[in-house]
C-alpha cells in the first residue's frame, strides 16, 4: 500500500507535536458509497455516511464514510458529555464544564488541522448529527411536545477513518488522524498504516449476504409489462422464454457501438450513482476479478410458493 506523507515528513511533524493524516488513494471504478459502507461501517458503532447535494438535487462532488470513532460527544439540552477510547463501548461519558456550544466550540478547534494540498476538507475533523432541539440553546421556542424517545439532541464523532468519495477524480481517499502521543513516530505511522489496510482489505472482500429470511411477498411481482400497472413491483418477464423472442445474456458484449456490456448487479449498487456506461471491455473483467454479485446464488435456497405461482401462472393453477 502506498501511503502519503512519506515517513521522513510524518516523524519530523510527529516529533514537533503536530497532529496529521496519513491517507492512500485507491481507485474507485466500480465501488459505491452504499456498497462500501456495506462493507466496512455497517456493523460498527457511530459510523455515518454522508452525501453531498446541490440545491436538493444534484448530486455533490464527494461522498463521505466516517467510522471507529476515538471521541464521541453528545448533548442532551445545554449539558454535553464526552467518551473516549475504550470508554466509548463501555458507554462511559464524562460530564463537559460549561454549556453545550461552547463545548462543541472547544471539540471543533481541537479537532482542527491542517491538510496538505490535494486533500479534500472533510479527510479530518467532527462528524455527526445536531438535532432541531439544539436551536433552543440560541432562540427562546415553545418546548409542549413530550420526549418519549430519549435520544441526545446532538451526537459529534471524531472518526480514526474517513474514506471520502471523489465522483470526479474517480478514487476513494483512506485517511485516518494521527495524533502525537507515547508513541514513537515509527510506531504511530505503523499503526496508521495497519488501521488503512484493514479497511482496504474489508473493501475488496464481497458485501457479506443478509442472514434474514422474511415472509414471501407474492404482490410485489407481476407479469404486467406496461410501466403504469407494474409500478412497484418485480417484473417477471414471461415472454422472453417465447420462441423468437431474444435477450442479452449476463456478461455479454452489445452489438452496437458505445453499449455497455451486460453486467449482473448486486442490490447494493442499486443507487442513483450507479452508470451503466462504467462497464466496458476494460472494466468488467476487473470486476469479475474483485467480485461477484452471484457468488451467493449457489447457497440460496428457495422456492415458488403456491401463491406466486397464481401470480404468474394463474391459468396452470
Amino acid at each position: 500500500m502506498s501511503l502519503e506523507p512519506a515517513f521522513d515528513a510524518f516523524s519530523e511533524a510527529y516529533d514537533s507535536g503536530r497532529q496529521q493524516v496519513v491517507w492512500t488513494r485507491l481507485i474507485d471504478d466500480l465501488e459505491t458509497p452504499v456498497s462500501a459502507y456495506l462493507k466496512i461501517a455497517q456493523t460498527r458503532p457511530y459510523s455515518f455516511l454522508f452525501e453531498s447535494v446541490e440545491g436538493g438535487t444534484w448530486r455533490g462532488r464527494y461522498s463521505i464514510v466516517t467510522m471507529n470513532p476515538d471521541l464521541v460527544w453528545r448533548c442532551r439540552g445545554d449539558q454535553a458529555e464526552i467518551a473516549e477510547g475504550d470508554d466509548i463501548a463501555a458507554g462511559r461519558y464524562t460530564l463537559q464544564p460549561g454549556g453545550a456550544l461552547d463545548s462543541l466550540r472547544d471539540l471543533v478547534a481541537q479537532a482542527r488541522m491542517e491538510l496538505p494540498k490535494g486533500l479534500p476538507p472533510m479527510a479530518a475533523g467532527v462528524f455527526g448529527a445536531l438535532g432541531y432541539d439544539l436551536v433552543r440553546l440560541v432562540e427562546r421556542l415553545p418546548d409542549i411536545n413530550e420526549d418519549t424517545l430519549g435520544l441526545p439532541d446532538g451526537i459529534m464523532t471524531r472518526p480514526s477513518i474517513v474514506a471520502v468519495f471523489d465522483a470526479i477524480a474517480q478514487e476513494i481517499i483512506l485517511a485516518t488522524s494521527v495524533r502525537p502521543g507515547l508513541a514513537s513516530a515509527a510506531e504511530a505511522y505503523a499503526a496508521a498504516e495497519a488501521r488503512l489496510e484493514a479497511v482496504a482489505a474489508d473493501l475488496r472482500r464481497p458485501i457479506a449476504p443478509s442472514t434474514g429470511r422474511g415472509e414471501p411477498e407474492p404482490d410485489r411481482f407481476t407479469t404486467q409489462l406496461s410501466k403504469t400497472r407494474r409500478r412497484g413491483r418485480i417484473l417477471i418477464d414471461t415472454l422472453r422464454n417465447r420462441r423468437g423472442a431474444t435477450w442479452v445474456a449476463p456478461y455479454s458484449p452489445r452489438a452496437r457501438e458505445g453499449i455497455p456490456v451486460s453486467t449482473p448487479v448486486s442490490w447494493a449498487e442499486l443507487t442513483p450513482r450507479l452508470t451503466p456506461a462504467r462497464f466496458t471491455f476494460e472494466t468488467v473483467p476487473v470486476r469479475m476479478r474483485r467480485t461477484d454479485p452471484w457468488a451467493e446464488m449457489g447457497r440460496l435456497s428457495q422456492t415458488l410458493t403456491a401463491s406466486m405461482l397464481r401470480k404468474v401462472a394463474p391459468s396452470r393453477m
